[in-house]
């Protein structure tokens, strides 16, 4: 049997989650400009990094940092023993244009921009979700420039059921209160999801003085009146509602006429009145003096055209995908930039400090993030192919917290639950069906095996326990509850007991991982090492293979082999990403 045979020839070669004992020693070589900072930095300040991770804890760290799904078994041992020296570079290629990674990065997206089909604030319904979540999956999978993607974002228009992109719009509607409400809801959205900038909606209440001393250099010394000049460029758009079915359409138009008057005393700011003999406000970007926009322009593609060709675009786009494969973003949280903090050419006052862990690296790879097209699939190979992020997560010596900064080895981060879910349903073979149609509905959704396939957090509605455990892994909802990857005792729980697990790992689940195996084999170490390399990619210790056999020899094949595929899915193991 090819198990037989595979399985028991590369059990030597790892331990879990660790380093091949043969290169812990060994210096760890510089592949690209990324390593250059990161281990230039290190041999300066005399920190040592962890060795190069094995073939195995490599192999399960990209397929789910790439596309959120672990390898499959065949993955593992043709990985495993492929004896070309670029093996790794050559998966990281292959897995950048799978179908699985237009789905993950679809998702991340989708949580970036917030996507819904509903929120406390606007419905865009399931039709207009739908319609974003197709641009945002088209705009992926055909690696559309991410400056042209969100240009499309910020000045599109027409219906936002056949014009996914303008769903943007319509999501920074701001209800209950007047229109300029909504002009801030496009500032605060512009700034916090492609600046990396949370304070503008602070500051589009009252000036930084008093409010941001603490927390933020820039901010505190900014006025409210600077950041409606964001707002302003709002001021002309327009979405006038459709009622279609049971559902909302709405219209997105620039209008030729339309400023941000100051004449407001309701609504979810502060009052709005005239100040130094002006009504109104124009146009003005607030990072950048010299943007006067004429009279006849269209304010909206005025603004993402300088927007987009803003540094500070391009460094919260580089520290959003860092974040994704490295786990410590540049600067945290990644939506937090303080850009009196950020160069460091011109250090901040004491006791202010640098705000990026590594501020050098962070601008090289905004510049080089530019002059590549704003290629975001580039940029994810180009990290994922660094040694940087190919550091093993375990530490040889002693770690300490100032280390940090220097990323001397990977770090670990539990799995979103769309990766739990994908994960669960990989390695049992058992493949679920979830029905995705609906009544009025833009075209008929095929049934959606996959979690990363959801278009927004609230399905499946056809299987309300799957969105029970999917919600226990703390999926948020993209509006008031935002993504948590804290662990809790129901999630436990969950993993021992819920329908979804325990319904997936036994003999007579037809298609299941343990009757592919006991049908494939009578050798129980071939078995125990099948389920091992299986569900965590990786063998097991000759400690876990010897525990292992003596569950087999104690309860018989067949319940053995269900007992362990059951242990392994609730070992802490499997739920990180190492």
């Amino acid at each position: 049997m090819w198990a037989e045979q595979v399985g028991n020839r590369i059990a030597y070669d790892a331990v879990p989650g660790g380093m091949r004992a043969d290169v812990a020693s060994l210096p760890v070589p510089r592949k690209n400009f990324i390593d250059e900072y990161i281990f230039g930095r290190m041999e300066r300040d005399g920190v040592k990094s962890a060795p190069l991770s094995s073939d195995f804890e490599f192999l399960r760290r990209v397929y789910f940092d790439m596309t959120g799904r672990p390898p499959s078994t065949n993955d593992v041992y043709n990985f495993i023993a492929d004896k070309n020296p670029n093996k790794r570079d050559a998966l990281i290629d292959k897995l950048a244009w799978s179908y699985e990674f237009n789905d993950k990065w679809t998702m991340f997206l989708g949580d970036l921009l917030r996507n819904t089909a509903t929120s406390s604030n606007i419905s865009r319904g399931q039709q207009g979700r739908d319609a974003f979540y197709s641009y945002i999956y088209q705009a992926v999978a055909a690696n559309k420039p991410y400056d042209e993607m969100v240009r499309d974002l910020i000045a599109g228009d027409g219906d936002s059921f056949t014009y996914g992109n303008v769903n943007w719009l319509v999501g920074t509607t701001v209800a209950m209160g007047p229109v300029q409400d909504t002009y801030d809801g496009g500032a605060v959205n512009a700034a916090n999801m492609f600046l990396g900038i949370n304070v503008a909606d602070c500051l589009l209440c009252h000036d930084g003085a008093r409010h941001l001393d603490a927390l933020n250099l820039w901010g505190k010394s900014e006025k409210r009146l600077d950041m409606q000049g964001l707002s302003a460029f709002f001021a002309r758009a327009r979405m006038t509602r459709q009622t279609v079915g049971n559902a909302s359409k709405y219209i997105v138009s620039q209008t030729a006429t339309g400023d941000y008057m100051l004449n407001t005393n309701s609504g979810n700011r502060q009052p709005r009145v005239p100040a130094a003999g002006l009504d109104r406000f124009m146009p003005k970007y607030p990072w950048n003096s010299a943007t006067a926009v004429p009279a006849n322009a269209d304010r909206l593609k005025a603004l993402a055209a300088t927007l987009t060709g803003d540094i500070q675009f391009s460094r919260a786009a580089v520290n959003y995908i860092w974040e994704q494969f490295m786990v410590a973003a540049f600067v945290t949280p990644s939506n937090a930039f303080d850009l009196a903090r950020i160069d460091p050419k011109n250090p901040p006052p004491a006791p202010w400090t640098l705000q990026p862990t590594n501020p050098e690296l962070l601008n090289a790879m905004a510049l080089w993030f530019q002059q590549s097209g704003y290629n975001l699939r580039l940029l994810m190979m180009t990290i994922a192919k660094s040694n940087a992020y190919q550091l093993s997560s375990s530490y040889p010596g002693d770690w300490k917290a100032d280390y940090v900064p220097y990323y001397a080895r990977k770090f670990v981060r539990r799995l979103t639950a769309e990766e739990i879910h994908d994960a669960i349903v990989t390695v049992t073979g058992i493949v679920p069906s979830y029905s995705m149609d609906y009544a009025g509905s833009l075209w008929p959704w095929p049934p959606i095996s996959w979690a990363m396939k959801f278009p927004d957090p609230s399905e499946p509605r056809s299987n309300g326990t799957v969105a029970q455990f999917l919600n226990t892994f703390g999926r948020g909802n993209r509006d008031g509850a935002m993504r948590d990857s804290s662990g809790s005792v129901l999630q436990a729980l969950n993993l021992m007991n819920h329908s979804f697990v325990t319904n997936r790992m036994h003999n007579n689940n037809a298609g299941s991982n343990v009757q592919y195996i006991l049908r494939a084999t009578t050798n129980q170490t071939t078995i125990v090492d099948h389920l091992f390399v299986s569900t965590l990619s990786r063998p097991a210790t000759t400690e876990e293979r010897a525990a292992g056999l003596a569950i087999m020899k104690s309860l018989g094949s067949q319940r053995g082999a269900e007992d362990i595929q059951w242990a392994l899915l609730n070992k802490l193991e499997f739920i990180f990403n190492y």
